[in-house]
């Protein structure tokens, strides 16, 4: 629900959520800048005041603080900017953001009093590729109270290099106005298509979840061409859907940085945070990945065949919730009970470990 004051109450899930923002953020910009790119560019499209009512930090200032604070200062230039309709909160913001303390090198803009939709298509603008200046690598966080989010703003910033999205697709809103039949331009702009109506019919709430989640999924994946995509599950103290995190990307190590992130968040007790990516693989993030699961799926997708490390290593980045950390003890727990074989292994190899990513391993069948 849009809250009425200037600042408002912290909620735990939105604090889960500003934790994998500052951890991201944290990773992101210097992995970029010392990747030689001399320009960043971060945009939150709805920033709110900057602060809540017990003194927590907003986004736009864990974002802010996530970059300047570094044990090694950036390099690049860093421009944040920072969009809010409400301008008492813009103007609230504007004093929190007055009382950092940037170095030459990094720029904060408030676009008070104007809406994202049409204050992104501005700032995007800006800064297109011209002769000789590329567009800067760009971050953008979508995080409003409803969902007036145009899709098209989303495919612009997909189909340029180095430029990502984190997105709060609020689940919960969007249900109850598409059981009203309310609104239809808003939810075209939203899904950028018009498909979302045979959700309308859909009664029972689980295969609701379900369409809406994986219609928006589809739309980030085959509309805005991103090559990775994962989304978050929030439910509430109740166990009832609130919202989803999509991260849509097309850089591999941005989905690494991305799943850290999640699996470091701390937890709540409150809110539930789980990957719904794939409703098979769905994975509560805790202090201790379910390797079982884990196996199962690793297993399941080479059993009887023979790749190595490496690709194994690819498949649980890409197409599981998991880690690049998670899958070498499974190896070990196979290999252990005769269900992996390396072939050729080096000389000096001790048993249990895979340092030569391109050594092959033989899945033997289950007897």
């Amino acid at each position: 629900m849009q809250p009425r004051t200037t600042i408002w109450e912290l909620e735990p899930h939105t604090a889960a959520k500003h934790e994998i923002l500052r951890r991201y953020i944290q990773a992101w910009a210097p992995i970029l800048s010392q990747g030689n790119f001399p320009h960043l560019v971060f945009v939150d499209g709805f920033a709110g005041p900057g602060r809540y009512s017990e003194g927590e930090e907003g986004s736009p200032v864990i974002a802010a603080k996530a970059v300047i604070n570094q044990l090694r200062p950036i390099k690049a230039k860093v421009d944040f900017h920072f969009i809010e309709l409400d301008e008492k909160r813009s103007d609230h913001l504007a004093t929190e953001i007055g009382l950092l303390t940037f170095p030459s090198n990094v720029s904060a803009k408030i676009h008070g009093g104007r809406a994202f939709q049409d204050t992104f298509p501005e700032v995007w603008d800006s800064y297109a590729s011209r002769p000789g200046r590329s567009r800067p690598p760009t971050f953008v966080f979508i995080d409003p109270f409803g969902f007036k989010i145009p899709f098209s703003n989303v495919v612009k910033v997909l189909s340029a290099p180095s430029c990502e999205v984190l997105i709060t697709f609020m689940f919960e809103e969007i249900n109850r106005f598409l059981s009203q039949g309310q609104q239809p331009d808003n939810f075209d702009d939203l899904f950028g298509c018009r498909d979302w109506r045979e959700g309308i019919d859909i009664k029972l709430p689980r295969e609701r979840v379900k369409f809406l989640h994986d219609l928006y999924q589809r739309q980030l994946t085959q509309a805005a061409g991103a090559r990775f995509v994962r989304s978050f599950a929030m439910r509430n103290e109740r166990n009832t859907m609130d919202y989803f995190l999509f991260f849509a990307t097309n850089n591999e190590l941005g989905l690494k940085k991305i799943k850290e992130a999640m699996w470091r968040v701390d937890e709540s007790g409150t809110y539930t945070f789980s990957d719904a990516t794939d409703p098979n693989q769905s994975v509560l993030f805790s202090a201790e990945p379910n390797r079982e699961l884990l196996k199962r799926l690793i297993v399941g997708k080479f059993e009887g065949t023979e790749v190595t490390a490496s690709e194994i290593e690819r498949f649980v980045v890409h197409e599981t919730p998991f880690r690049e950390t998670h899958y070498k003890k499974v190896l070990q727990t196979l290999e252990g009970a005769e269900r992996l074989i390396p072939i050729d292994p080096p000389a000096n190899r001790r048993r249990g470990t895979y340092a030569d990513i391109n050594m092959k391993l033989r899945f033997e069948p289950k007897t």
